[in-house]
């Protein structure tokens, strides 16, 4: 069983409000968090020490993970981008990956919604079974949130369906995936669920050339079915290569909010190529969802890739 899983991909946005009433009334999620917080500057390099910040997360099918947050400074806020957000992904992007089992109504909400710019209209193709024998027939459509996080969404044609949004993963694009499966394999110890190459045809993902060559890895955590993490590489031709995300994270940042059952062992196999260490292991709290506080050991990081992440072991609820 793996050592870590993904509960939540936090999004930093630029109006809460907006975009907790998008992933509820368009996209169909449960708004399962609502608080507003004091964020004392240790665990996520944003803001400013003691700034006020308001978290909404939405729920899809499961109750522990697989969830989507949404974070905004209030005050002081973050600076809004100036410019408009890139409707061309490569390295260093996230594709939220979700399923539904009424594709049809989400693209009729997400047409009438002014929050959204669609990108692939409902489009019939398939990938490889995990053990590559088969295929998976799906329907997919695909669009970018209020704040330009691009989300694809499937309907599987010949295998069974959820029966409730569900945030199957999120997936990221990867500078050498080598280096980056060795790290979440040996370091977070999660296991691989699928690893596959394929062509991609360009029309769901608007990312590389169309029939490009890529390779899939898909991770799992503590659910076999939802909550995973995976990582995305094009082979041929490849992306261009970024230099590394600057720090501290801003508005169109995202946090990678991760369970572990021992983050102390987590962090003593960390190594000091490839992964920039944040802050070390602390004692912390947080509000949860009912009110109560949640106590906890948490460290924070930035992935070979530059993606952040803050991992959790929980301790007791009082």
């Amino acid at each position: 069983m793996s050592e870590t899983f993904l509960k939540r991909i936090t999004l930093i946005v630029e109006d809460v409000r907006r975009s907790i009433a998008f992933y509820r009334d368009v996209v169909g999620m449960s708004l399962y968090y609502d608080q507003p917080m004091t964020v004392g500057g240790k665990i996520i390099p944003a803001g400013v020490p003691g700034a006020k910040v308001h978290l909404g997360i939405m729920e899809g099918n499961h109750k522990d993970v697989a969830k989507i947050g949404l974070l905004q400074w209030l005050d002081p806020p973050l600076d809004k981008p100036a410019a408009p957000y890139r409707t061309k992904m490569g390295i260093g992007d996230i594709v939220i990956v979700a399923e539904t089992p009424d594709l049809k109504g989400l693209y009729e909400r997400l047409k009438k919604s002014p929050d959204c710019r669609i990108h692939c209209h409902p489009h019939d193709w398939f990938v490889p079974t995990p053990d590559g024998k088969g295929k998976i027939e799906m329907t997919t459509l695909s669009f970018y949130d209020p704040d330009g996080f691009f989300v694809e969404v499937n309907h599987k044609r010949n295998m069974p369906n959820v029966d409730k949004l569900a945030v199957r993963r999120t997936t990221l694009i990867v500078r050498d995936i080598a280096i980056s499966l060795d790290f979440y394999r040996r370091i977070m110890g999660m296991e691989v669920w699928y690893d596959q190459t394929m062509t991609v045809g360009g029309q769901v993902l608007p990312a590389g050339e169309p029939g490009a060559k890529v390779r899939v890895v898909i991770l799992k955590g503590a659910d076999p079915v939802v909550g995973m993490l995976g990582l995305m590489t094009y082979l041929d031709p490849p992306l261009t290569v970024p230099p590394l995300p600057k720090r501290p994270l801003q508005i169109r940042g995202t946090i990678f909010v991760a369970g572990a059952r021992d983050v102390r062992e987590v962090h003593s196999r960390m190594p000091d190529e490839h992964v920039h260490i944040c802050s070390p292991p602390i004692d912390d709290s947080a509000p949860g969802a009912d009110g109560a506080t949640i106590k906890m050991t948490t460290m924070s990081f930035f992935d070979p890739d530059g993606y952040f992440f803050e991992l959790n072991t929980r301790q007791v609820v009082k």
